[in-house]
């Protein structure tokens, strides 16, 4: 949803004519943002944690190698940008049905990764 915000100008020509001139301007404001606590997880982009097609995300891109991609509810639609701690996300893939409550960052190769990224934490959704 974006916010309109009009604007009526009126300008007086002469104070003898006493006409005038409106404009109208819509100026487009912020869009909102949600904000909730939720489970974060993270995952690696191997087939033993996803399946035979691990850098290929429900988007169709290609997330090998990325470490802005997070996996998200099916609630919250493809391409939406979302913050974890911070730090700016896209949602370009899907969880398993079961895990459809939480939000998965995508951690590429790093195995370390899924561990330090984990737990409950604020998100925002723009």
């Amino acid at each position: 949803m974006k916010t309109l915000i009009t604007i009526l100008v009126i300008t007086y020509i002469t104070a003898f004519n006493l006409s005038s001139t409106v404009a109208y301007a819509n100026i487009e404001g912020p869009k909102p943002r949600t904000i909730i606590q939720a489970k974060v997880t993270g995952y690696n982009t191997v087939p033993e944690q996803t399946d035979s097609t691990s850098c290929v995300a429900s988007s169709g891109d290609n997330i090998c190698g990325r470490n802005d991609v997070v996996a998200c509810p099916r609630s919250i639609p493809l391409k939406t940008k979302v913050d974890i701690d911070g730090k700016e996300y896209i949602c370009l893939d899907r969880l398993a049905l079961k895990y459809d409550n939480r939000f998965d960052i995508s951690c590429d190769k790093d195995f370390e990764c899924p561990y330090k990224v984990s737990g409950y934490k604020q998100v925002i959704i723009k």
